[in-house]
């Protein structure tokens, strides 16, 4: 009897530590805002030739305010976020508003991978479903070293350890942020991994190229044309389901041709909101731009250009009023709020779920090799 007790007690104890271990991704670290220092929530400015500036801040390298010229020479900002910048940690339904994503943007099917035969474990986030943009504690909630930041560019730099929201192998990664006299904001990635790891960086910002003129509520009306024959096939909870679409057959999706962003948007929607949330496939790389966003009112065009092999076109489909809109977004006395569609968002990166479709480009990184990625929006205004 005694040794059948001392059985048991070995095999919980032995499923206890296979517990930690899983968990572990959720007990080593947590997020305490108000240990945060003030010095991480203060806009770095960078500024332009042509009186464009950028704001963007060390915790979770955010781009909080970017200032354009619209047609008529108002300066317009074309992002969405908070005015209190504390409320990019605080507000716990805070939708990565301008942030950077890793260390594996979009979703990981039920929080688990397979790595050299070894599984893991990450955050179910998303509704218990998936590990979503690299789980509860991402690097939208780090703080970024500065390392280097001239009248026009910013360098960040952060480690992420071994562990670090159950993903495996230390990554050491810089980002860039550039302003040129072009008015493109220029993002450079580049990360080192010290062990074999997954990675699949990417950038958040909410666009509104109308920066709410006139009380303007939503996107619909802005112009959308996506560089992308194709896209990933997703499940009702958003996970692909192997296959690549052709938009041409699922004419909801087919943004080759430029059309208003509220043309389809009601058709073959895959949220429970409705809405698009869809990673489309770019076409081999001519030059071309992977996307093109015009809104008519401002006359404000944004081109993306990206070495990503997808991006993920997002249409704010849960922003659900419950945000206040930035004070320089908001017209008129009373207060005003984000409400659902109010942006577009263009997010370059790899296939979601790429860690379960070993036949897609790939998102390891083996020991000792580098990753590294470019992204760019372009803004300019006409008539």
């Amino acid at each position: 009897y005694k040794k059948k007790l001392i059985y048991q007690a070995n095999i919980i104890m032995i499923y206890l530590l296979l517990l930690l271990g899983i968990l572990g991704c959720y007990a080593q670290d947590s997020l305490n805002c108000s240990s945060i220092p003030d010095s991480a929530f203060e806009p770095i400015v960078l500024r332009n030739a042509v009186g464009s500036e950028l704001h963007v801040m060390p915790f979770g390298g955010t781009a909080v305010k970017f200032l354009v010229a619209d047609k008529d020479g108002v300066m317009r900002d074309v992002i969405l976020g908070f005015d209190d910048t504390r409320q990019y940690c605080e507000n716990a339904i805070h939708p990565y508003f301008g942030a950077i994503i890793g260390r594996y943007a979009n979703r990981i099917a039920n929080g688990t991978f397979v790595l050299n035969n070894i599984t893991y474990h990450t955050p179910l986030n998303d509704n218990n479903w998936d590990t979503l943009h690299g789980g509860t504690i991402g690097y939208d909630k780090r703080v970024w070293t500065v390392d280097q930041n001239t009248t026009n560019s910013v360098f960040f730099s952060y480690e992420s350890p071994d562990g670090e929201m159950g993903f495996p192998g230390a990554l050491n990664i810089f980002a860039a942020y550039v302003l040129t006299d072009q008015n493109e904001w220029q993002i450079y990635y580049e990360a080192t991994a010290k062990d074999d790891t997954v990675i699949n960086l990417s950038q958040h910002t909410y666009w509104n190229l109308n920066g709410f003129k006139n009380n303007s509520q939503d996107v619909l009306s802005h112009i959308l044309e996506l560089n992308a024959d194709n896209y990933v096939e997703v499940d009702q909870y958003l996970i692909p389901t192997g296959k690549i679409g052709n938009v041409t057959t699922d004419f909801w999706l087919n943004f080759t041709i430029p059309k208003a962003v509220g043309k389809d948007i009601k058709r073959g929607t895959v949220t429970p909101t409705g809405g698009y949330d869809n990673a489309f496939v770019l076409n081999a790389p001519t030059g071309k731009p992977a996307a093109v966003v015009t809104a008519p009112d401002t006359g404000i065009t944004l081109e993306m250009y990206t070495s990503q092999p997808s991006v993920q076109f997002y249409s704010g489909n849960f922003l659900d009023g419950s945000l206040p809109r930035k004070s320089d977004q908001t017209f008129g006395s009373e207060p005003q709020y984000y409400q659902q569609y109010s942006a577009v968002v263009l997010e370059a990166q790899h296939y979601p779920d790429s860690v379960h479709h070993p036949e897609w480009p790939t998102t390891i990184l083996r020991a000792g090799q580098t990753f590294s990625a470019y992204t760019a929006y372009s803004l300019s205004a006409s008539q």
